[in-house]
């Protein structure tokens, strides 16, 4: 591998362009579907994208084949744009497992080369967001426009190939660099507190009286992870965790009318992200490809589940059947809670 640097940058533009090509597919999608068949395949795209990145990452810590089930996984979402031309639902299909692969590929290979910084991984977790901004929003325009992330796609596997594939492998077990009980009960309180204001207050009201409150939703997101890795490597990653989950819990309840505190709401609470996907590495550093999986898919899988206890979904559900059996299975999501207690009595390598 010649640069390490490089590498976090290239993997950050294809997670851009992963994320754009499945906002794009599911905007343009909703755009021409009924409301049950949109659902359907949004519900089918989490569970595969998010949900799948566990049991890809527990079979990457196994294989430790990380050039394979990288390349196969950017072959996917190169495939995922042909395939949009002609068949949108199945595109939509093959993106969720493309963009299981390359979350927790690109998540892998940055924690292994990140010397103990938080930046990189910053640098890798932003583009996601602004790819997936960018892509929803240009939902309504021709289909031929997938050709250019395609391009794009197949440019970075060239750099990504030439520019070579790290060597798997991990960290030795350093307690004072993992979070402890203390830590993590504080933080989860302030998690909650903030995805409190952000799913059942604040995203309802903007989302409907803001214009263009989903492009703000999405700057916002992407400068708080660059900004959040940055600082938290400047002043500690506790020192800004709890500074910048204080400030989300002010803004986001307060941010209900105003754009400009709601924006940074939401910048305080992504800044967490990259945080996140660190601490989950030290607490397990032999299982690099695990941490990332569990940090950037299966917390996201969970965090998602309260928004089908909506009204609005439990009227879907009584007009469809195929919706109705679908929930059952996003509520195995559930079950990768149980891997949490399982992963941490993995024996050390």
């Amino acid at each position: 591998m010649k640069n390490e640097n490089t590498t976090t940058f290239y993997w950050g533009l294809m997670h851009c362009v992963n994320d754009c090509v499945a906002g794009y597919l599911l905007a343009r999608f909703t755009i021409n579907a009924s409301q049950h068949e949109s659902f359907f395949a949004l519900s089918i795209y989490a569970v595969i994208a998010f949900g799948g990145q566990l049991p890809v990452g527990i079979w990457l810590d196994k294989v430790r084949d990380i050039k394979s089930i990288g390349i196969v996984s950017i072959l996917l979402l190169l495939l995922t744009c042909i395939l949009s031309i002609t068949n949108p639902l199945l595109a939509i299909i093959v993106a969720g497992f493309a963009s299981a692969g390359v979350h927790v590929v690109g998540g892998c290979i940055c924690l292994m080369v990140n010397k103990d910084k938080i930046s990189p991984l910053g640098i890798f977790t932003a583009p996601g967001i602004a790819g997936l901004t960018i892509g929803g929003f240009m939902g309504a325009i021709h289909i031929n426009w997938i050709l250019l992330p395609f391009a794009i796609g197949l440019f970075l596997l060239i750099l990504i190939v030439k520019s070579g594939f790290p060597i798997y492998h991990f960290t030795k077990s350093n307690p004072e660099k993992a979070i402890d009980n203390h830590d993590i009960l504080m933080i989860l309180i302030l998690l909650f507190m903030c995805f409190r204001s952000l799913l059942y207050d604040l995203m309802n009201t903007f989302s409907q009286s803001i214009e263009l409150g989903f492009l703000v939703a999405g700057i916002s997101a992407f400068a708080g992870k660059i900004i959040g890795a940055f600082i938290s490597d400047r002043i500690g990653w506790k020192r800004w965790i709890y500074i910048s989950l204080i400030i989300a819990i002010i803004t986001l309840q307060m941010g209900r009318n105003n754009i400009y505190e709601m924006a940074v709401g939401i910048s305080c609470l992504q800044s967490s992200v990259p945080i996140t996907l660190k601490l989950m590495y030290n607490r397990l550093p032999n299982y690099p490809a695990t941490a990332s999986a569990l940090s950037l898919g299966t917390v996201v899988a969970l965090a998602g589940i309260p928004l089908y206890f909506s009204d609005y979904l439990q009227n879907i559900f009584t007009a469809s059947t195929t919706c109705f059996l679908l929930i059952g299975i996003t509520l195995l999501v559930f079950i990768y809670a149980i891997f949490l207690f399982f992963i941490k009595k993995l024996p050390v390598k």
